[in-house]
């Protein structure tokens, strides 16, 4: 018999990628922000957690508590983005302890600065990729605001004037607080 062993297997019913096949449109995924308000700062993300074209979660908690006087919002890979979060909750508080007092504001900056250049072999493979935004106060200062960082998923950090924002949905959402 002549013919074509792959014509005669069922076609698959999930989308096909390469060459031949139909274009998928991206699902969207990852949306938070960060804005200063008149009294301190908003953070907000979306709920859904994604893996390529399948939402996995539509619970996932983006905004995380790293100690009493700061946060983070996750943009990335979940995994790698929790992990960051427990060391630097456990960073600060073993400094907090050690040292009775809290870690200065720049000190946490540089820290989720390091955990994120130590992830640059994976955020370069392409599979570890976190780009968050930091909000936190100064413990040490009496009239210290809140600052806004966000990060470039290799560790450089900026400080926020107005807003931030990380995501597949941060231009959407950067060019509606441009106008407010």
């Amino acid at each position: 018999m002549n013919g074509d062993f792959l014509a005669l297997l069922p076609k698959p019913s999930f989308p096909q990628l390469g060459p031949n096949a139909s274009v998928v449109a991206p699902l969207q995924a990852t949306t938070v922000f960060a804005f200063h308000c008149s009294e301190g700062v908003v953070i907000a993300g979306d709920h859904r957690a994604t893996a390529g074209n399948l939402v996995f979660s539509d619970k996932t908690e983006k905004i995380l508590e790293l100690d009493s006087h700061s946060l983070m919002a996750i943009a990335g890979v979940p995994a790698t983005a929790f992990e960051m979060a427990r060391t630097l909750q456990t960073t600060f508080e073993f400094y907090r302890r050690s040292q009775l007092q809290s870690m200065s504001l720049p000190a946490k900056i540089r820290a989720l600065s390091q955990l994120l250049r130590n992830n640059l072999p994976a955020t370069i493979q392409g599979f570890g990729i976190v780009s968050p935004i930091f909000a936190g106060v100064e413990t040490n200062e009496p009239d210290a605001r809140p600052q806004i960082y966000f990060y470039d998923p290799l560790g450089a950090q900026f400080e926020a004037t107005n807003f931030a924002g990380s995501g597949s949905g941060s231009g959407s959402i950067k060019s509606v607080l441009s106008f407010l």
